[in-house]
C-alpha cells in the first residue's frame, strides 16, 4: 500500500493523533481550499503537522506543557516528517457547539475553540472527522515543496510514500466504542 496525499494539521494535534489522545479532526476550510470551505476530498491520507494556526489559547490547560515543550515540527522548515496516517471512519457537519460537549476526552481542545470555528465564516460548514490513526514504523521525512504552502487543507506529495508496517493508534474494541459515541452525540 502508498499514498501520495497529506492533509495538513496543527502538529500538536498530529502528536495527539499518534499517542491516541485525539480522535477527532475539526475542520472549517482553508482561504485557499477551493471555495474557501473544507471538502473531504480522499478517505485516507498522511497527516501533515504545520504550525500554521496552531493556537496556545485553543488547548485546554492539560496539554499546555506539551504546547509549551513540542519542538517545532519539521513542517516549517526544509523538511517535513510523516509519521502518521488516518483513515476517516466517521464525518458529519455540526452547526452547535453543544454537539461535541462531552466529548473532550477525543480531543485537545477547549469549547471557545468550537465557538471561534463556527463564528468564523458561518457560510461555511464545519465538518468533525473521526480518524482511525495509523502509526508508521519510521516517519517518511520528505522535503517541504513550495506548492505545500499555504492556507490550504490537502497537499498533493510529490512522491508516493510506503504504509508497509502501519499499525493502528488506538485498539480496535476501544476505537469501536468511542466511535460509537462520536458518532450519537453527533448525529
Amino acid at each position: 500500500m502508498t499514498s501520495n496525499v497529506a492533509l495538513k494539521e496543527w502538529a500538536l494535534v498530529v502528536q495527539a493523533m499518534a499517542s491516541g489522545r485525539q480522535l477527532l479532526l475539526v475542520r472549517k476550510g482553508g482561504i485557499r481550499d477551493p471555495r474557501g470551505a473544507f471538502q473531504l476530498a480522499h478517505r485516507e491520507f498522511f497527516l501533515y503537522p504545520t504550525l500554521e494556526h496552531q493556537s496556545p489559547e485553543a488547548v485546554r490547560p492539560e496539554f499546555q506543557n506539551e504546547f509549551r515543550e513540542s519542538p517545532s515540527p519539521p513542517g516549517d522548515s526544509d523538511q517535513v516528517a510523516l509519521s502518521v496516517y488516518g483513515g476517516v471512519a466517521f464525518c458529519a457537519q455540526v452547526r452547535e457547539p453543544a454537539q461535541l460537549a462531552g466529548l473532550e476526552k477525543y480531543h485537545i481542545w477547549k469549547p471557545e475553540f468550537f465557538e471561534e470555528r463556527m463564528i468564523y465564516r458561518p457560510q461555511s460548514p464545519t465538518l468533525v472527522v473521526v480518524l482511525r490513526a495509523y502509526r508508521l514504523p519510521s516517519p517518511h521525512v520528505i522535503p517541504v515543496e513550495s506548492s505545500y504552502a499555504g492556507c490550504k487543507s490537502w497537499v498533493p506529495l510529490s512522491r508516493t510514500l510506503s504504509l508497509q508496517g502501519i499499525s493502528p493508534v488506538v485498539e480496535n474494541r476501544r476505537f469501536r466504542e468511542a466511535l460509537e459515541e462520536i458518532s450519537a452525540k453527533i448525529s
